[in-house]
Formats: structure tokens, C-alpha cells, sequence
């Protein structure tokens, strides 16, 4: 009897640990991934690599390529009293994390209204995202999807960017 109850315990326990819910596989995925990201931007250094006015604003340039097929590229501007940030994290060329960034913060203020979208991706696919503040997430036709756009967007720009 003693057995059958400790087998019984055993099952319950190893079933209850291996089942999470949505929001908890959610914030694995999250966590897991920002601190690949965290780790690998710490061996980044912060220069400018390149400047580009495609988008009608100047837009810096940021490219870090590391080992094991991982690159970070990061892409930040100024326009009409919005700072704007793009982050893409791939591994072998292929999107795993995207962070975009708008912040309204006005010449010679400290106010700050910031709004971000971290995206997150395996194998193409859109895994889940969060964001925070007041932006165009909160939109009914805004599309989380768009992020792959912006991407291939942004390669075909880099690979156009004179070496």
C-alpha cells in the first residue's frame, strides 16, 4: 500500500512539473531568450558602424557579429521628438529576438513617454511577444507579424550599406 502510494506521488509530482500553462511557457520563452540576448550584447562594443538616411531621418548603425552564428543589429534615430530603436537578434541569419522602441522624449526635456515591443522567434515563426507602454500595439490593425517585415527590410538595407 505504502508503494502504491509513493508511485502514485511520484506520477502526480513528475506530471505536475512537466505541465505549464500558456503564460508560463510565455515567460520561459521570454526569460530564456533575454538572457541569451543580455549575455551576448555584453561582448558587443557600442559603436557606430554605419549612418544611413533612407527613411528620412539619419538612422545609426550598430552591428556586432559573434561567434556561433549569432549577430546583433541595432538601429536607432531621432525624428520629431521621438527617439526611435530597432534591435534584431539572429542566430545563423535567422530572427530569434527583435526589440522596437519609440519614445517621446522632447529636445531639452528629461519627460519621457516611452513605449517598446520585444518580439520573439524560432524557425520563422512568431513565438510570442510583450509590450509595454501606450503605442501602436494597442492599434486593431496592428499585426505582431510585421516584425518579419521590418527584418528582411532591414537586411536588404544592411546588405546595401557600402563596405
Amino acid at each position: 500500500m505504502r508503494n502504491t502510494f509513493l508511485i502514485l506521488l511520484l506520477l502526480f509530482s513528475v506530471g505536475t512539473i512537466q505541465s505549464q500553462t500558456p503564460h508560463e511557457k510565455e515567460e520561459k520563452i521570454r526569460s530564456e531568450m533575454n538572457e541569451l540576448f543580455q549575455k551576448q550584447q555584453k561582448k558587443c562594443y557600442n559603436q557606430v558602424d554605419a549612418i544611413t538616411d533612407i527613411h528620412g531621418k539619419t538612422e545609426f548603425w550598430s552591428i556586432c557579429t559573434l561567434e556561433n552564428g549569432y549577430r546583433i543589429l541595432k538601429i536607432a534615430s531621432y525624428k520629431g521628438e521621438t527617439y526611435y530603436q530597432e534591435i534584431y537578434f539572429e542566430k545563423d541569419h535567422s530572427l530569434i529576438y527583435a526589440k522596437e522602441t519609440e519614445n517621446y522624449i522632447p529636445k531639452n526635456h528629461f519627460l519621457q513617454i516611452p513605449w517598446y515591443c520585444q518580439f520573439y522567434a524560432k524557425d520563422g515563426k512568431l513565438l510570442t511577444y510583450i509590450s509595454h507602454g501606450h503605442g501602436k500595439t494597442e492599434t486593431d490593425t496592428w499585426n505582431p507579424e510585421v516584425i518579419f517585415e521590418m527584418y528582411d527590410q532591414r537586411i536588404a538595407e544592411l546588405e546595401n550599406i557600402n563596405k
